[in-house]
């Protein structure tokens, strides 16, 4: 196994959507290191173009509490609730920086597993929020990009007043 470097949040790469996956792609290794990734830097989702991995594939606990962590290759979203919910979100890729986001709050995805079988969700809450974050990195957007430049702007003075703050220690 293997932890990645995470890109920097300016890296043209992470603009660049994800059209599917290489033919010799090992699913298991690949798998294996972004599951070690997102575990060290702390996350609950994580996109391979994250990491500079040009596929089309993330990782996520499909259940926050059990920590139960599921690979989504070829990810798709086929259905959205009505109920939106405004929650804070942040990513791997913006360190410190905290955004409210309004999002669908469940949704019903299709995608591969590790060993190339079709699943189908139900997601609801913080786990439909980790998907569709995720699914955002898939189609070279993020989170920053779902919120007014005012929001923005605020979030990134106290991101960087944090971070200000932290290096001090």
């Amino acid at each position: 196994m293997a932890t990645y470097v995470l890109l920097d949040n300016d890296n043209p790469i992470l603009r660049v959507p994800l059209s599917g996956l290489s033919e010799d792609l090992d699913r298991g290794t690949l798998t294996e290191n972004l599951v070690e990734t997102m575990r060290d830097y702390k996350g609950i989702g994580l996109s391979a173009n994250q990491c500079g991995v040009m596929e089309r594939v993330f990782v996520m606990y499909s259940d926050v509490k059990e920590r139960k962590i599921i690979s989504c290759y070829n990810p798709q979203i086929l259905e959205y609730s009505e109920n939106t919910v405004d929650m804070d979100e942040g990513c791997l890729t913006f360190p410190g920086l905290w955004l409210k986001v309004k999002r669908p709050q469940g949704i019903k995805v299709e995608f591969e597993d590790e060993m190339g079988t079709r699943q189908e969700y139900q997601l609801f809450g913080l786990e439909a929020r980790i998907f569709q974050h995720e699914m955002d990195h898939m189609e070279g957007t993020d989170f920053t990009q779902k919120v007014s430049k005012l929001r923005l702007d605020i979030g990134l003075r106290r991101q960087k007043k944090m971070l200000k703050k932290s290096s001090n220690y």
